[in-house]
């Protein structure tokens, strides 16, 4: 397979803040030439109509094509590609418009299944009377509509449109414009400073009747080594069942508890014995999942908003007794597949009133080099290993940010561990070894915070009080003036101020003036000549309370002048 930049199309630049290259990143669109050995299936194709659907798609005769002795030929395909300073996405418009490469441009390396062949399965939708089972294991990611087991779209051309701005690159795909069945589309943006991309399917049903149907993308991967996954690799589900959904030691409908079933570990591919595919049970429990291989330090978090999209599904073809790689390439590659959707299951629909529409925004976050994935969301992923009492932390960022990190104990809401200004580059792990905190992973709560913005924290308990302060006052006012105070909470609300005052210098004590208010302003009333000095904390409603402020002025204050005194004139009137 090989790869020929044809023309570059689009590029655009976006400041930053310094990254020590002495240059700002670049988003960028171009087109390329990738040619592919591809089995001679296209001649045995005729075109049909699902009457449920009203939407065409491909039958393979397969007898008339497997008479035929098929061999692989090069062919050509346009591929569109999205590329910043960390990453390169490859779109195949040609081949239902699949995202074909995820590329880390840091390593080189692909996150996705890029299989060396276009050749077809002998699986694929059943759910027309005369549809012989069939469907091209090409790799990448895939758009699987109208129905269950990759749809009907993947094998023929989307149109596609692309757009470079200030904030980065996007391409959007279709399968159609027609006014007249259930249709999507695919906008995949990705960031000009980020090593992350956001993925935004789009499902519309223009027609004046409701539709009843399946979606689901489909991602197959194979991190780390070229075109293959090893025993190490894992499906990373925060849920504790799963259901079957096929299997070879499994019937299907199983329920499993998740991760350890029957004393086996089933979230580590090399201690499966056949083929298993499995949707989290009953849905997704959090926003974000993924696959990641521990021994090689690669993988992809998904982050998506699990309320409304709770479909997560995986799948792999086995390891002690895998199923025959000839069923789908020639050279032994192989692959795990992590769908997503807005059913819980394939047995699940979705119905679309007429003229009704359903979209979703996802973040996509390719990883390298954490000790393992334990949480993740939009803006960074976190790895956590235990080893001969020291913890491994691993903190993954999609852009580049300056962070305070701290290790909880979850039991009581004990401060282990903590390091500010912690550097945290665009889509590289930054790692930290914790010992003697007399804790594994499980017992712990990782919080990220860069200033007053929350940035991550791996479980929903709130150890870390609110934030606030008295704003600026000017250095002199009159007898009655107005303060002003704020706050941030980066977990459950903030419950309540207290706010105190003191007259005088530092020596002088504090007096409260404001008790667990819920009010950000109050009228103060001094006396002329006089200093007043204010300070606030907060609370929240789990019950963390914010420290006053340890420095002397980290304060505000204010001296109260005496106004001048007013001189009335008698009035004369001539």
């Amino acid at each position: 397979m090989r790869f020929l930049v044809v023309a570059v199309l689009l590029m655009a630049f976006v400041p930053l803040p310094a990254t020590g290259q002495g240059r700002v990143p670049a988003a960028q669109v171009y087109e390329t030439t990738l040619t592919i050995d591809t089995y001679p299936y296209a001649g045995f194709l005729e075109t049909r109509h699902s009457d449920a659907y009203n939407i065409d798609y491909l039958w393979l005769d397969r007898p008339a094509y497997e008479a035929s002795n098929p061999q692989p030929a090069p062919q050509d395909y346009t591929g569109v590609v999205l590329e910043n300073d960390w990453l390169r996405l490859t779109f195949l418009p040609e081949l239902g418009g699949r995202l074909y490469g995820i590329t880390d441009k840091t390593t080189g390396e692909e996150l996705l299944y890029q299989n060396p062949v276009i050749k077809p399965t002998p699986w694929g939708p059943d759910k027309e009377p005369d549809l012989q089972l069939w469907w091209l294991a090409a790799g990448g990611v895939e758009w699987c509509l109208p129905v269950d087991e990759h749809g009907f779209e993947w094998a023929v051309p989307w149109g596609y449109e692309t757009e470079v701005t200030a904030e980065g690159a996007r391409i959007t795909l279709w399968d159609s414009k027609a006014g007249d069945r259930i249709r999507a589309e695919i906008t995949v943006f990705l960031p000009a400073d980020q090593a992350a991309f956001q993925l935004k399917p789009w499902l519309v049903n223009p027609t004046p009747s409701p539709v009843t149907f399946k979606f689901w993308h489909n991602a197959m991967l194979a991190p780390g080594a070229p075109n293959t996954v090893g025993p190490d690799l894992r499906f990373v589900l925060p849920v504790d069942e799963v259901t079957v959904h096929s299997s070879g030691n499994f019937n299907a409908g199983d329920v499993l508890s998740w991760p350890e079933h029957g004393g086996v570990d089933y979230s580590r591919l090399g201690n499966w014995d056949k083929w298993l595919g499995f949707f989290a049970r009953p849905g997704a429990a959090e926003d974000w999942t993924g696959v990641y291989d521990g021994a090689l330090g690669r993988g992809l978090a998904r982050v998506f908003p699990g309320q409304g999209i709770r479909g997560v599904k995986g799948f792999g073809f086995g390891w002690a007794s895998p199923l025959d790689s000839n069923l789908w390439t020639d050279d032994g590659s192989t692959y795990v597949e992590f769908h997503g959707g807005p059913s819980p299951t394939f047995w699940d629909s979705i119905t679309l009133e007429q003229n009704q529409t359903l979209g979703w925004t996802e973040t996509w976050l390719p990883l390298r080099d954490l000790p393992a994935l334990s949480w993740a969301n939009e803006k960074m992923a976190i790895g956590l290993q235990a080893e001969d009492g020291v913890l491994h932390l691993g903190l993954l960022s999609s852009r580049q940010r300056t962070a305070t990190v701290q290790i909880w104990r979850k039991a009581d809401c004990t401060l282990l561990w903590e390091e500010e200004e912690m550097d945290l580059p665009p889509g590289a792990a930054t790692l930290r070894d914790a010992p003697g905190l007399g804790a594994g992973p499980e017992e712990l709560l990782v919080a990220a915070f860069s200033g007053d913005e929350f940035l991550a924290a791996t479980d929903e308990q709130v150890c870390w009080p609110p934030r606030s302060s008295v704003e600026p006052l000017p250095p002199e006012s009159g007898p009655s003036f107005w303060v002003h105070w704020s706050g941030t909470d980066m977990g459950g609300g903030i419950a309540g101020y207290d706010v105190q005052v003191r007259d005088g210098d530092v020596d002088a004590p504090w007096v409260d003036w404001q008790v667990n208010t819920t009010l950000i302003t109050g009228q103060f009333r001094g006396w002329p000549g006089h200093t007043y000095t204010f300070r606030s904390r907060a609370r929240d409603a789990a019950g963390n309370v914010e420290d006053w402020p340890a420095g002397p002025w980290e304060d505000t204050f204010t001296t109260v002048v005496q106004l001048p005194e007013r001189l009335f004139l008698p009035l004369v009137l001539r």
